[in-house]
């Protein structure tokens, strides 16, 4: 028994010892840190339009980090918008990058916001501890075309047409129209914000006879709407009847159909002016501009013709001609 008395002894003083080396000589025991090298590079970078504004379009940068190894520190996003035409740098901006630690992909946001108008060369830059470690390059064109609302003019591809007419009433002196035209959503999402323009313009003169301005409603996606707008002319003339299509402020589109009051003379789509018979005094100002109780016709910009200023014109007119030719009488 004395022997393995001995034996469990020393054992003891063994352990006791170990222990104390452990507490009190330093490096006894190696520890283990992790020292992987950080890696992270541009993964992909995805582009989409954001607000776009009377002059100005936001583009939006959706950039994918791959990451591995160490933490990421001291990451930083460079995203430039270039004019494709000029070469000069539009818009630039840089954002920070939150430390990323694990091997996973990162996604990073930015904004540019340039002129709605041509295209651009768009590169997307990343830099670690300010040295440049990635680069990705794309572009963008047609940006003119970028529009702030999804309701659009319905165009058909048989000989429907975007815009139509109905004669209301007809006189001697004037004559009133029930102008309608096709508007639909084609986005995803529901749209409302726009504001129609209808107007008659006289196609020998191009003097507008009249106009009308139609709000329009809140269309869910796909939703179709055909607002009619009653306009009153003088009778016996050519009209280019135009819509015009707008959202805040900005010309989103436009549509144009031609409607012929003049039985004896036909008119072409794209007539501008011609030498015709033509008395501006069939287009001042009316008191009776149409149906103003019709639901459809929100505000009334103006009656036929331009008023005053037409007089005017034709009375120079006069004054012209009898100038010209009263030596010959």
């Amino acid at each position: 028994m004395r022997r393995e008395g001995y034996l469990a002894a020393a054992i003891a003083l063994l352990s006791v010892l170990a222990v104390a080396t452990f507490l009190l000589v330093p490096g006894a025991v190696a520890t283990h840190e992790t020292t992987d090298p950080s890696s992270i590079g541009i993964e992909e970078v995805t582009v989409a339009p954001g607000t776009v504004t009377g002059n100005a379009v936001t583009v939006q940068f959706g950039v994918a980090l791959d990451h591995r190894g160490g933490p990421a520190e001291n990451i930083s996003l460079t995203v430039r918008a270039i004019d494709a035409e000029s070469g000069l740098v539009a818009a630039e901006t840089s954002t920070q990058v939150a430390e990323i630690v694990g091997d996973r992909e990162h996604r990073a946001r930015a904004n540019l916001t340039v002129a709605r108008e041509g295209g651009y060369d768009l590169v997307a830059i990343l830099y670690s501890d300010g040295e440049r470690i990635g680069v990705e390059r794309g572009s963008i064109s047609g940006v003119a075309g970028l529009s702030p609302t999804t309701i659009d003019f319905k165009r058909f591809e048989t000989s429907i047409p975007t815009i139509d007419y109905t004669i209301e009433s007809a006189g001697d002196d004037q004559t009133s129209l029930a102008v309608r035209t096709r508007l639909w959503n084609k986005g995803v999402e529901p749209a409302e914000g726009a504001t129609l323009e209808v107007v008659a313009r006289q196609s020998d003169s191009n003097v507008i006879a009249d106009r009308a301005t139609i709000d329009v409603d809140r269309l869910d996606s796909g939703q179709t709407v055909a607002p009619d707008a009653g306009l009153t002319v003088p009778s016996g003339y050519g009209y280019h009847l135009d819509a015009i299509l707008k959202h805040d402020g900005v010309v989103v589109s436009s549509a144009s159909s031609i409607a012929d009051l003049d039985p004896e003379r036909e008119i072409e789509a794209d007539t501008t002016f011609e030498s015709v018979p033509f008395e501006a005094s069939d287009f001042t100002e009316a008191e009776d501009v149409g149906d103003s109780d019709s639901p459809s016709r929100h505000t009334t910009v103006s009656g036929p013709g331009l008023g005053p200023l037409s007089a005017l014109l034709a009375m120079a007119g006069i004054a012209l001609v009898s100038r010209r030719y009263g030596g010959d009488q």
